[in-house]
């Protein structure tokens, strides 16, 4: 029986299997789309007209690309390598267009395993290193050959990087890539023998939910590939995982459901664009939801111990110290201590400085014309911290403790700035008002990033 995907928590299922990496797509080739001026174009449909038009084939009606392969093969008997090296060639010339439906389902960024039914070269890798910013070398990808040993993948919950698993291998760098009817049937019949030895690949069907987009395969194939890539009787289907199934309204998808009718399969009443949109548009938000969250758990399980930030200062920068103190009182965990709002009546006023002093993660004295010239409490504060850095580096604390900042013009080279002072890198923060790099850098130094 069919389920179809509709209600939110039918949603909230879908998105929670992908933020867990409990889902696995397989993507088909109705999810190469390029642009092309102000339509989307089918790359099967532009390579079969193309691939026609390159062998001079003008009296025939228009065919898919597994059609016209095979009728250039069986027909016209043309060497298959001739028709390889064109069809790569032609892949190469629309590389570099976009993709806009396989890029907003690339932009979906817990998922980074992928299965691919295609064989347009290396599309789907390089969209991936573009659409996540990835080096060269980061997106890794195994074609599935006949002929040619390949290596199993790495254990899937350890990737940090994408990952594509080509299994009828692809046109640039596979000998035997499965280009017509005829490959893939070859091809399903040597999977079984073949993945049986990579347990990785396996786990990747075997173990977690399965997403069919855009596969639209051949009506002989369905009940075979199906059944193969997700390595599970199909009338056990439903029973232990889902398996998602989305395609074009086509009458090939007619035919195919008329089928699956028969099994426990999800699917959804729109084309594959109409799905992959929605996805993507509900997946940041859910995404930013699960994130914060978890992210709350984790404070909860490890609470960050309190960060107590020393503020030096004259009555003078009154006013700047409280908006730096506004500034950084917003950094979740962190308290700033000065002696104005701090030291109540009866309080031993010097005891009381020095053992903040002393608690204190950081201590930040605010440099301007009027501390250089003050004579009193705030030179004492500075020379007190001076010293208290001296005794945490000698007991063999050397995280950073002292971060000077000057919050007008004043000159650096004043000979009433300590001269341990100017051996530091002083931030430039005016009036008390901290930028985002130096919120960062505070974050950094207490770490809390």
């Amino acid at each position: 029986m069919i389920k179809y995907i509709s209600e939110p928590r039918d949603w909230d299922e879908l998105l929670k299997y992908i933020f867990k990496k409990n889902l696995t797509p397989v993507i088909g080739k109705e999810m190469f789309k390029f642009k092309n001026e102000d339509s989307l174009t089918p790359i099967d449909d532009y390579l079969s007209k193309q691939l026609l038009e390159e062998f001079d084939v003008t009296d025939q009606p228009a065919m898919t690309l597994p059609e016209a392969l095979n009728y250039l093969t069986n027909v016209r008997r043309e060497e298959p390598l001739d028709i390889k090296t064109r069809l790569n060639s032609m892949v190469e010339d629309i590389a570099d267009k976009d993709f806009p439906l396989l890029s907003d389902f690339l932009s979906v960024n817990k998922l980074s395993y992928y299965i691919n039914t295609t064989v347009y070269n290396n599309v789907l890798e390089d969209k991936l290193k573009k659409i996540r910013k990835q080096d060269a070398n980061t997106v890794k990808s195994i074609n599935f050959s006949i002929n040619r040993p390949f290596n199993d993948i790495g254990i899937l919950e350890d990737l940090s990087d994408p990952f594509v698993f080509n299994v009828f291998g692809s046109l640039l760098d596979t000998v035997d890539p499965a280009l017509t009817e005829e490959d893939m049937l070859e091809y399903v019949g040597e999977f079984k023998e073949k993945l049986n030895v990579k347990p990785n690949i396996i786990n990747a069907l075997k173990n977690k939910n399965l997403l069919f987009l855009g596969c639209a395969f051949p009506d002989w194939m369905v009940r075979f590939i199906l059944r193969l890539l997700s390595s599970e009787p199909l009338h056990d289907w439903g029973t232990k995982r889902r398996i998602y199934i989305i395609n074009d309204d086509t009458d090939l998808r007619k035919r195919q459901f008329d089928f699956l009718e028969n099994y426990r399969v999800v699917t959804f009443k729109g084309n594959t664009n109409d799905f992959v949109k929605e996805l993507s548009e509900r997946w940041p938000k859910y995404y930013e939801e699960e994130t914060k969250k978890l992210e709350e758990e984790a404070k909860k399980e490890n609470p960050i111990d309190p960060k107590l930030i020393f503020l030096s200062y004259t009555r003078s920068d009154q006013a700047a110290v409280e908006t730096l103190k506004g500034s950084l009182e917003k950094i979740e965990n962190v308290t700033c201590w000065y002696d104005k709002e701090n030291i109540e009546g009866g309080d031993k006023w010097n005891s009381e400085i020095q053992f903040n002093i002393r608690k204190a993660n950081l201590f930040i004295p605010l440099i301007s014309a009027n501390s250089l010239t003050h004579k009193g409490a705030v030179q004492d504060e500075w020379r007190s911290a001076v010293n208290e850095e001296g005794v945490r580096n000698l007991t063999g604390q050397h995280d950073p403790y002292l971060i000077p900042i000057v919050i007008d013009d004043s000159n650096l080279y004043d000979p009433n700035l300590p001269d341990f002072f100017k051996e530091i890198d002083i931030k430039q923060v005016r009036d008390g008002n901290p930028d985002d790099k130096f919120i960062n850098t505070i974050k950094a130094r207490l770490k809390l990033i």
